[in-house]
């Protein structure tokens, strides 16, 4: 077991080296206390940010996506029966359903998730990959990794199968969750003896060849020795891409696309404040008797130059408006690139109209659809369908096998939301182009299928929907009532057709 973790631990550090220092980079230019070259106890350097256009960017393209992708206020996925097996499930089933989504959503709400996420999407856009760990003891519990403590591989299906975190815990941690026993003599002496001092961790998990089941171990020390091993369904982490490129593992992110216009945002930057500190200050040559030496000099803002001429100021050639234009071109390239001009209206408009915010949504989903719809694959789906897994595991929820033969996990994110809404302006649209026409015309389309569409895409509360037997029993509910108002006007007519009879005249 130790040399198989050993070796797969080799190929996924081989890996992730051939993008680390490029990864470095967007750290250093946005979160430099996550730096995936950082330990634990690395001291924080932001000297290298010179301008914020690329950290505000990163947050606010962080607060859209789990405004959008995962509201707190909405039942973002649920478990569903298929729609051509609906209409025969028995109402009982239907209720445990009801009840298995409201404990998943329940304890997501009741966890940190929402906080795991937002550090875990933030990892994503800057490096490219993120990382949810999930951990169980009375409750369910969700923690982040951070990228510098992450490793993985991934199978011949580009799934990501294989995952590993080499970070560090203290002694007292590792006595109190594993023991003397597991311990052992020499690392439970070092344990008690300084109970604050860390030690090397190593968490893997992974699936073994011919096995359905997933690995996870614990091992603590130099020795790598293994403190805790056991078989899990599910895996432990959830590892999710930004984006991808064909036969690489890593993922690729915004940040690290836009690395180009970052660099020179803040090289330029630092030369506007080093020009205006010139300018400001000025630097200035007086007479003397002694030799000086220019080559070897080092001007700074507010020097004085001792040369044998009178004292006047030194000038400075070039203009600060080409680096004002500079910054101010690779700054709208960084928010492009960080989809913060799309869902953000211009700094001059202080409001919208909601007619704005809506093509802005429109825009915002339609240039990241394809990452968005990656992050429900690989971030949404695996974590709510491990969570339900785990419930299932300990009783909370019933077994639903959900692998698409009867029961299904619909994932309806406010992306995908936004991207059914298209297609369905863009379906009304034809038909209203198709009823211009005439009747004959609008034959074709059958408006009822057409409404079902926009009803289940455009995810209209399942509360409110009527089934489709409830829909027949309505439609002939409304044949019967129109034919016994026709029965009615034919009989009220017929009675004032009937000539009226002569009346006797009184005697």
């Amino acid at each position: 077991m130790k040399d198989y973790i050993a070796k797969a631990f080799k190929l996924a550090k081989t890996a992730r080296q051939l993008h680390e220092d490029e990864i470095s980079e967007a750290y250093k230019y946005t979160r430099p206390n996550r730096d995936i070259y950082r330990a634990d106890n690395d001291k924080t350097d932001r000297t290298k940010i010179f301008d914020s256009t690329a950290p505000d960017s990163v947050q606010n393209l962080v607060s859209t996506i789990l405004n959008l992708l995962i509201p707190q206020n909405s039942q973002w996925a649920t478990i569903s029966v298929r729609e051509d097996i609906k209409e025969s499930v028995a109402s009982d089933v239907k209720m445990a359903i009801d009840v298995a989504n409201r404990t998943v959503f329940k304890t997501i709400k009741d966890s940190n998730f929402y906080v795991a996420a937002s550090e875990a999407l933030t990892d994503c856009v800057i490096a490219g990959y993120g990382c949810i760990a999930t951990y169980e003891d009375k409750k369910i519990n969700f923690t982040a990794i951070p990228s510098y403590q992450l490793y993985f591989l991934d199978n011949a299906k580009a799934e990501i199968d294989t995952v590993f975190r080499e970070h560090s815990l203290t002694g007292q941690y590792l006595l109190e969750t594993y023991g003397p026993e597991k311990l052992g003599v020499d690392l439970c002496k070092l344990c008690t003896e300084d109970p604050f001092k860390k030690h090397k961790v190593l968490e893997s998990c992974f699936r073994l060849p011919m096995e359905e089941d997933y690995t996870y171990t614990v091992q603590v020390g130099k020795d790598g020795e293994i403190m805790e091993s056991k078989k899990m369904p599910v895996p432990m982490f959830t590892v999710f891409r930004f984006n991808k490129t064909v036969g690489d593992i890593l993922g690729e992110s915004p940040i690290r696309m836009a690395l180009p216009h970052i660099r020179v945002c803040n090289q330029a930057q630092e030369l506007f404040m080093s020009a205006a500190s010139f300018l400001s200050l000025g630097a200035w040559q007086v007479s003397s008797d002694t030799a000086v030496n220019f080559q070897n000099m080092k001007l700074k803002p507010g020097d004085v130059i001792t040369t044998d001429s009178p004292l006047q100021p030194v000038p400075f050639p070039g203009s600060l408006n080409v680096t004002e234009a500079t910054i101010a071109d690779h700054r709208a390239q960084i928010r492009k690139m960080l989809f913060n001009d799309a869902i953000l209206p211009p700094q001059e408009s202080k409001y919208q109209t909601a007619t704005e915010v809506q093509i802005r949504q429109s825009e915002f989903y339609r240039r990241i659809g394809p990452a968005g719809l990656r992050l429900e694959q690989e971030f949404l789906r695996q974590v709510v369908g491990n969570l339900i897994r785990r419930l299932q595991m300990r009783g909370e929820i019933q077994e639903f096998i959900i692998d698409g033969t009867q029961f299904e996990l619909i994932v309806n994110s406010a992306v995908k939301k936004g991207i059914a809404m298209s297609e369905i302006n863009r379906d009304l649209q034809l038909l209203q182009v198709v009823s211009q026409l005439g009747p004959e015309a609008t034959i074709n389309v059958d408006t009822q299928k057409l409404a079902r569409k926009i009803i289940r895409d455009g995810d209209l509360s399942p509360e409110a929907v009527r089934s489709l037997r409830e829909v027949e029993q309505i439609k002939q509910q409304q044949q019967q009532q129109a034919q016994q108002q026709a029965m009615m006007a034919m009989a009220q007519q017929a009675m004032a057709e009937q000539p009226e009879e002569p009346q006797t005249p009184s005697a």
